[in-house]
């Protein structure tokens, strides 16, 4: 891709204003969490377990509900990007990504997928592709639609469920839940 491409592209995504997520997604929760460390999902549901300064807790992104709380202390193994399950996930290690590094899934099996992008760092826009478009688009096409869906500097966490049915956005104060039926 040349420069120019490219710069243009990155004003497109500039200028695109903030908005939810496209139908068929909807916005399920917007929860405030004090020192948010660390995210992971379930490998066979859409339970989000959450790690902060608080302590750990399970949403169901699904319904956006807490379906578990630990307000102990709690710090998850850095090495092995794993945290321990409690409540409906007690007893399993999950896969987290956030402040210590790791990632979800940035694709779901039918093809949206979430661009992480730092166009003006330390700023970064997430950027939402529809199922058969591409960030880049065609290049003989018009440009394919995309949804600037959340910009900050404080970003730890964002991505898919593996059953692709939730996204979540995790900064360093909030957790945004979004869902599909």
């Amino acid at each position: 891709m040349n420069t120019s491409r490219l710069e243009t592209l990155r004003e497109r995504i500039r200028s695109l204003p903030t908005t939810p997520p496209p139908a068929p997604w909807k916005a399920i929760a917007n929860v405030a969490v004090g020192g948010l460390s660390c995210v992971g999902f379930d490998r066979d549901c859409d339970l989000l377990l959450v790690v902060s300064s608080q302590g750990r807790g399970v949403f169901d992104c699904l319904s956006g509900e807490r379906v578990a709380r630990d307000r102990g202390d709690y710090e998850e193994d850095h090495a092995h990007l794993e945290a321990q399950g409690i409540g409906p996930l007690q007893g399993r290690a999950i896969r987290v990504a956030g402040a210590a590094g790791g990632g979800l899934p940035n694709s779901t099996a039918d093809g949206w997928a979430l661009h992480r992008l730092e166009l003006d760092w330390p700023g970064q826009e997430l950027v939402l592709t529809e199922p058969g478009s591409h960030l880049f688009g065609d290049l003989y096409d018009a440009p394919a639609p995309l949804h600037k869906i959340h910009q900050d500097s404080t970003v730890r966490a964002c991505g898919f469920s593996a059953t692709g049915l939730s996204l979540v956005i995790a900064t360093s104060s909030d957790l945004l839940i979004f869902a599909r039926g």
